[in-house]
């Protein structure tokens, strides 16, 4: 009996992540229902749009770890070391705030003045809700990346590292899409790196919705639009 190839290995261990037991199959549900979004932004309004979103960041991995094919763990959801992460991660959450709060007086102040646009009308606790369930979609990628890694026929030195980063990687391009201005796209990406960090160092969720949190409550990082976008919207509705 012939030894198998690694093309062969490769792609075992690939339909094998198509499984529900598997975080393969729940990350393409996600993919898939995140080009559903993009199709139904074309038509419904941006506020029922991004309920949508926010649904898809909470529910697919919901569904996921009731099944059982995403692990709490590596989610960062269980078996965390509070003494140590308290200990690290409030001063990362310091450091990482004096950052994001320098990046945004330069950024966000030059984007209001030039683009026109504002912050979306949101209460503290919707802010709140926002940023844990864009949170909770981040560190889904993560656990979701690392347990695929892990899974590797021949599991990569470091996964957990390589994992953090390549699940950056693939939320970027929802970030490009979610918004439309260049300073926001620089405050999230930057968001998105520094909760990598604190991730990495902490392997601790809970931690991570704090700082992003906060800063969208604190510097203002919620979901911008424009002027020229609402009053197009305003110029169409009569046509309908």
């Amino acid at each position: 009996m012939r030894p198998m190839t690694l093309s062969e290995l490769s792609l075992d261990w690939f339909i094998g992540q198509l499984h529900p037991l598997r975080p393969g199959f729940w990350l393409l549900l996600s993919f898939a229902l995140s080009g559903l979004t993009l199709l139904a932004a074309r038509s419904l309004p941006e506020k029922i749009v991004g309920r949508l979103r926010m649904g898809r960041w909470i529910f697919t991995p919901y569904l996921g770890l009731l099944v059982g094919g995403l692990s709490p763990r590596l989610l960062g959801l269980s078996d965390i070391d509070w003494v140590a992460g308290l200990g690290l991660g409030v001063g990362l959450i310091f450091a990482i705030w004096l950052l994001l709060a320098l990046v945004q007086a330069t950024l966000h102040s030059e984007a209001a003045t030039s683009e026109g646009v504002r912050l979306a009308g949101r209460s503290w606790m919707e802010q709140i809700v926002w940023a844990g369930s864009q949170e909770f979609h981040w560190a889904f990628l993560r656990g979701a990346v690392w347990e695929m890694l892990l899974a590797l026929p021949t599991p990569l030195a470091l996964p957990g590292y390589w994992a953090i980063w390549l699940a950056s990687l693939l939320a970027l391009p929802g970030i490009f899409v979610q918004h439309r201005h260049t300073a926001q796209r620089v405050i999230t990406g930057m968001l998105l790196i520094t909760t990598a960090i604190l991730f990495f160092y902490t392997r601790n969720f809970f931690l991570c919705w704090l700082l992003h949190a906060s800063v969208g409550l604190f510097l203002g990082t919620g979901e911008i639009t424009s002027h020229s976008r609402e009053q197009s919207s305003a110029q169409r509705a009569p046509q309908r």
